[in-house]
Order: C-alpha cells, then structure tokens, then sequence
C-alpha cells in the first residue's frame, strides 16, 4: 500500500508538472491578459467579451492562479471554451476521447496478441529458420514507419482490394459492431505491427535467457510437458520487461496515434491536437495535453503495480522495504 501511494503521488506529480508547463508556453508572448483573452477567443470580439473571459479565466492573475482554477476544472470537466469550433472544450473532446482511447487499447491488444506467441516460439526454436525469419519481420515492423506502413495498408487493402474503407469514422462497437471493426482494424495494424515488433524483441530476449535458468532444467529433466513449461513457467518468469515495454512506449503509441488518426481521419484527440496547434484554439491545446498526460499517467501506474501479480518476488521485496 505505501509503495501504492508513493507511486501515485510522483505520478501526481509529473502531471501537475507537465500541464503547469504547457499552461505557461500556451501564454508566453501574449503582450498582457487582454490581448491573451482576444487570442483565446479568436475572430472579432468586444470589449466586454475580452473582460468577461479575463475575469472567468482569471487571466489577469499569475500563472499559479490559472493553473489552479484550471486544474479546478479539469476535475470537474469545465475545460474552457473552443472558439474554433464554437462549444465548450468538454463537448468537442469527449467523443474524439473514445477515438483515440479505443485505437490505444487495440494497438496494445493485437501487438501483445502477435508478439508473445512469436516470441514463444522463436525462443523455443532459438537459431533455427523460424527464428531467423522472426528476426527478420520483427527488423521490418520496427524499421517502417508508422506513416508509410499505414500509406501501404490503405492502397493494398482500401484501394486495390476495397475490403476496408480508406477514411475511417468514429463509429463505436455499442452502435454498429461491424462497421467499427471495418474503421478501426487498419488504423489499429497501422499502430500495432512496430509495437509488436518491439514485444516480440524484448520477450524473446528473455525466455531464451530463463530457458536456459536451472528451474526450466530441472523442469524438463523431470519430463515435465514442453508446452506447460513454456507457457506456464518460462512465460511468467520473462513478462516483466515486456510488461514495462507497454508502458514506457504509450507516449510513442500516442505519438503514433496523432499521425494515424490524420491519414485515416478519424475524429481522436491526436488529429484534434494538432487542428488546435494550428487554429491557436489553446483550451483545447491545453485540454489535449492533459489528456494525453493522464492517460500516460494511470497506464504507467497500473504496470507498476501490476509487477507484483506477475512476480511474487517483486510483492516480497516491496514488503520488507
């Protein structure tokens, strides 16, 4: 539990750190709060608009005030107002929230799904020509990229063959099931394949290092089945580093997520992020930022207490710390 605590409060803490920083180079430059109100609000505004956004944005206090009122916000999802797009930053988000959270959670699914069998397999194979060949795609997955995989999967698979659209729609699995696999399968490969590539690396890398450890001797001395020493001991005994791989990779996905997301138009946080970036539309910026922040937060933090359901030693080690 004090482990627990202790990692989301330095969790906590690179959140508040990241988002203060976008909030203070969101309004560097501005040449005062009112031409900073007029900026936020795009177009041609009155004067009474520019002191009303003043006075509820608070942008004539110092940046540790804003941070706080906005920060107040964000709990409660009063994220501020999208000129650009004239409704609240809340209402813009939340389905394009759903887009780019689904991708994620696809990408991370199929990559796992198609490296760890891999892996599996390469490992027990080590130097044969099934091994080699895997080495091989893993090089090839990893060394394109995400944009030219994604280019090459439309025109094979969109324009050639016509089995999947080429510009996609946020149609979500709760409404038509089928029509959201269809939208989603290219984009998800498109993010999958060099996450796989990464996965099946580093597993590989270790079971063959625990295949060689005297428990798996021991194991297969005592005519223990293959297939269960594989899967049930070789397997959990080298999850961690693919497990941290997860995390320590979300922020390159994500970063994946904003090109994937353009080249197959889906309406995500990712393509929003960078209209926003464009438009100057800087709640949404901001809103786009913490977001991503979040989501890399509380992932990073489930993988870390995830270590000691998938290693028992790691649960010993952190109770008599």
């Amino acid at each position: 539990m004090r482990y627990a605590l202790q990692r989301i409060g330095q969790l906590l803490v690179v959140f508040v750190v990241v988002t203060f920083a976008v909030l203070v180079a969101m309004r560097l430059g501005a040449g005062g709060h009112r031409e900073l109100a007029r900026r936020m609000l795009g177009g041609n505004v009155t004067d009474q608009q520019v002191d009303e956004a003043v006075r509820r944005y608070h942008l004539d206090s110092n940046y540790l005030v804003q941070y706080l009122y906005w920060l107040k916000g964000f709990v409660t999802f009063d994220l501020g107002y999208s000129s650009a797009n004239s409704m609240s930053v809340a209402k813009l988000l939340a389905p394009r929230f759903w887009t780019t959270a689904l991708l994620g959670i696809y990408a991370i699914a199929v990559g796992l799904l198609l490296a760890v069998p891999a892996a599996v397999i390469q490992a027990h194979r080590r130097d044969s020509w099934i091994d080699r060949l895997g080495n091989v795609a893993s090089f090839i997955g990893f060394g394109v990229p995400a944009i030219v995989l994604g280019i090459f999967l439309q025109l094979a698979f969109s324009l050639h063959w016509h089995l999947f659209p080429a510009i996609g729609d946020s149609i979500y699995p709760w409404q038509q099931f089928g029509a959201h696999v269809r939208n989603f399968l290219l984009p998800t490969l498109t993010l999958a394949i060099p996450q796989a590539a990464i996965y099946t690396r580093l597993l590989r890398a270790d079971m063959v290092a625990t295949l060689q450890r005297d428990f798996v001797v021991l194991a297969s001395a005592k005519g223990m089945p293959t297939r269960r020493i594989l899967w049930r001991h070789a397997l959990r005994n080298s999850l961690l580093s693919i497990v941290t791989s997860v995390g320590t990779s979300l922020g390159g996905l994500l970063g994946g997520a904003v090109v994937v997301e353009t080249l197959f138009d889906l309406d995500g946080i990712g393509s929003q992020m960078v209209i926003s970036v464009l438009s100057r539309d800087l709640f949404t910026v901001q809103a786009c930022v913490a977001f991503v922040v979040f989501i890399v937060v509380v992932v990073n933090l489930v993988v870390d207490l995830s270590y000691s359901l998938i290693d028992p030693r790691v649960r010993m080690a952190r109770a008599l710390a």
